[in-house]
C-alpha cells in the first residue's frame, strides 16, 4: 500500500484570477508548492487572448522558479465553448479551442489535459447530446494522440451537465471513447455529492484515473480544506490502498476566494498538513 504524501499536493491559479499569474507563482512559492495545475483562462494564459503564442512566456515563469506544471485545464464552463453544443458552428469551435490547448499542453511539456463532457440543450434529448459529446471527444482523441497528451475527463456536477454527473455515466463514456488516452480526472465533490466514495471509483474505472481534485464540500462547493464536511481522511486512504501515485490538486472553486487567495490556499494546506507527511523546505 502506497503511501500518500503532501509531495503529490498541487495547488491551481483558478481561485486567483483576479490576481496576476506572477503573484499566484510567488504566492505558492511562499506557500512551499512546487506543483500546480495551470487552469487555463483569462488573463492567465488564454490561447484566444492574443495571436502571439503564450507558452514560451509560460514556461520560462515556471521553470525560472522550479516548479511544474501537472495539468492543464481549459476554463470549459463559464466560456462560450461547449463540445456538445447543438448549434454546429458553436461545437467547430469549441472543438477547435480544446485541440489548441493540447498542442500547447504537449509544448509545455505536461503529459495531461482536463477536459469534461459539455452539456445539452435542457428541453432535448439527452442521448442527442450525448452522441455529440462522444462524437466531439473523439475528435479532440486525434490531437491527443498525435500530441502524446493523456486527456483526463472529469466527472461534473448535475447543475454542470446533465451528461456526464455520476459514476454510471463516468463508466459508459470511458468505455465509448476507446483510446488509450482517455483518462479520468476524479473531483471528491461530485463523488460525496452523488453519495458514492473514491473507492467505488477505482474499483469500476481502475489505472484510468491520472488525477485527482481534492476539494473541501458541503457536500458540492469546491472549498478549501476545513469549509466543508468532506471526509478528507477517508480520502487519503482509499488513495493509498489504491496505491495512487498522481497528483491532487486543490481546486478552489468559491468567488469569496478571489479576495484573499494566499489566505484561503494556506488554510486548506494547513489542514492536509496535519494529516499527511510533510517535510518544511
Amino acid at each position: 500500500m502506497r503511501k500518500i504524501t503532501f509531495e503529490q499536493i498541487a495547488a491551481m491559479n483558478m481561485h486567483y484570477q483576479k490576481c496576476s499569474f506572477e503573484y499566484f507563482l510567488e504566492s505558492i512559492d511562499r506557500l512551499g508548492v512546487k506543483n500546480f495545475e495551470l487552469w487555463a483562462g483569462s488573463p492567465h494564459f488564454c490561447n484566444t487572448d492574443s495571436k502571439a503564442s503564450p507558452v514560451p512566456k509560460m514556461k520560462k515563469m515556471v521553470a525560472d522558479r522550479g516548479m511544474k506544471i501537472v495539468c492543464v485545464t481549459p476554463e470549459q464552463c463559464l466560456y462560450p465553448y461547449n463540445i456538445a453544443a447543438r448549434e454546429g458552428h458553436i461545437r467547430k469551435r469549441s472543438i477547435e479551442y480544446f485541440n489548441q490547448y493540447v498542442r500547447q499542453t504537449a509544448e509545455l511539456g505536461v503529459d495531461k489535459m482536463l477536459i469534461t463532457s459539455g452539456w445539452g440543450n435542457y428541453d432535448e434529448r439527452v442521448q442527442d447530446a450525448w452522441n455529440r459529446s462522444v462524437e466531439s471527444l473523439r475528435e479532440i482523441l486525434k490531437t491527443a494522440e498525435k500530441e502524446g497528451v493523456d486527456l483526463a475527463f472529469e466527472i461534473l456536477l448535475p447543475d454542470e451537465s446533465n451528461l456526464v454527473n455520476n459514476l454510471e455515466t463516468t463508466i459508459r463514456m470511458m468505455k465509448e471513447l476507446e483510446s488509450s488516452r482517455a483518462k479520468c480526472c476524479i473531483d471528491t465533490v461530485p463523488v460525496c455529492f452523488e453519495g458514492k466514495t473514491l473507492d467505488d471509483f477505482f474499483k469500476a474505472l481502475g489505472d484510468k484515473i491520472i488525477h485527482i481534485h481534492l476539494n473541501d464540500g458541503a457536500p458540492d462547493g469546491h472549498l478549501t480544506w476545513g469549509d466543508g464536511e468532506q471526509p478528507l481522511e477517508e480520502h487519503l486512504e482509499a488513495l493509498s490502498r489504491h496505491n495512487y501515485a498522481g497528483y491532487m490538486t486543490l481546486e478552489l472553486g468559491d468567488p469569496l476566494y478571489y479576495l484573499d487567495p494566499e489566505k484561503d490556499l494556506k488554510r486548506g494546506l494547513d489542514t492536509l498538513k496535519k494529516v499527511l507527511p510533510y517535510e518544511a523546505k
